[in-house]
């Protein structure tokens, strides 16, 4: 009888190690809180319209913990816009459809980005001017077709689409060199806010980029942009810091420093792509405890810094990814044992879940 009791046991192990290979078992936890209902402001996810129509794990975990969506890609110039004035929104009708049906705030990423860029326009032969009233007609009808999309609460009616990051990673070589600065002039950023503004006078307007949280000669950057635009009454609301960040670096008083010298201009900050990696130096295959616990300890801290800044200014926090295998770091660091989400492979709560709650709990 022992002797099948242990080989029940062995084989109880096995299967649950086949199951869920690259964790161990304190790296989980049973979670009784859902995130969305101990923060005090919308906390979204990325999602693309197939994984809302096909997988229904995710679409429960997805209702569960949060009340938020950002495309990952099909809201983007790349797969919106396909000839001159020709347009393609199915993708992101499909999830605004969702957010209305299920009572989402939707996030619009991103109307100008120079790595997502039609491979038809790369290759635009026409003049200056006709490729500024190419883009300018393309900001203004994608702004203008999803604020169509209403909601009503409490007998008041709001846009799906809250905000939209309006130009992406604009302080980077890649930005430089792109085809948006080349014909457009170097103010080509002012000139998008603009044309948005223009489009609908009432969505909330973002510049996101990534390293904010860590780069102060990019927070000067984005510094001087603000000043400028307004001292031109250009409309911008907020700041997306997307926060890729390890679970050792950067230390809190680096990202607090940084996060300061927006928060001190007044504007909205929105923590929008977060993940925190634990495996870059690609050191082993299978997430422990200690690991794990470190990484708690960092999304722990995200929160209560995020919860530091003032209500008024506070637009949400947005994951990049729901779990560990889905994110996009694992193709990016060309390293398929990388832990950066709050869910195991397995929709498995991990602890960063719970790290994350306890920060959201701050006084």
């Amino acid at each position: 009888m022992f002797r099948k009791i242990k080989n029940f046991a062995f084989l109880f192990f096995l299967a649950s190690f086949l199951m869920n290979p690259s964790y161990e078992d304190d790296v989980t936890y049973a979670a009784q809180e859902s995130i969305k209902d101990v923060a005090s402001f919308p906390v979204g996810n990325i999602v693309s319209s197939k994984k809302l129509k096909s997988n229904s794990m995710f679409v429960s975990m997805l209702k569960r913990d949060f009340n938020s969506i950002t495309a990952e890609n099909q809201m983007k110039m790349a797969n919106i816009f396909k000839a001159p004035g020709v347009y393609d929104f199915r993708d992101g009708d499909e999830i605004i459809k969702f957010a209305k049906e299920n009572n989402f705030r939707v996030f619009g990423h991103a109307l100008i980005w120079h790595s997502s860029i039609p491979k038809w326009l790369k290759n635009h032969k026409g003049t200056d001017k006709d490729f500024e009233m190419l883009i300018k007609k393309y900001i203004q009808d994608t702004v203008s077709h999803f604020a169509k999309e209403k909601i009503t609460i409490d007998n008041e009616e709001f846009s799906v689409v809250e905000g939209w990051d309006v130009v992406n990673e604009a302080f980077t070589t890649g930005a430089e060199n792109s085809i948006f600065r080349k014909k457009l002039g170097e103010n080509y950023v002012e000139k998008c806010f603009k044309w948005a503004r223009e489009a609908d006078p009432n969505v909330k307007l973002f510049y996101n980029d990534y390293n904010l949280e860590s780069y102060p000669e990019k927070i000067k950057k984005v510094q001087k942009m603000i000043k400028t635009f307004q001292e031109k009454n250009i409309s911008i609301d907020g700041i997306g810091f997307q926060m890729h960040i390890d679970h050792l670096n950067p230390k809190r008083e680096i990202i607090e420093k940084n996060l300061k010298k927006i928060i001190d201009s007044g504007l909205l900050i929105h923590f929008s792509e977060i993940d925190i990696t634990v495996n870059r130096e690609k050191l082993f295959q299978k997430l422990d405890y200690k690991k794990a616990s470190i990484q708690e300890e960092k999304y722990k801290e995200i929160a209560e810094i995020y919860m530091s800044i003032p209500k008024n200014q506070q637009f949400g926090i947005t994951f990049w990814g729901m779990r560990d295998n889905d994110s996009w770091l694992l193709k990016f660091h060309n390293n398929e044992y990388e832990y950066p989400s709050l869910y195991t492979s397995n929709y498995e709560f991990k602890i960063s879940h719970r790290g994350f709650i306890k920060g959201l709990k701050r006084n």
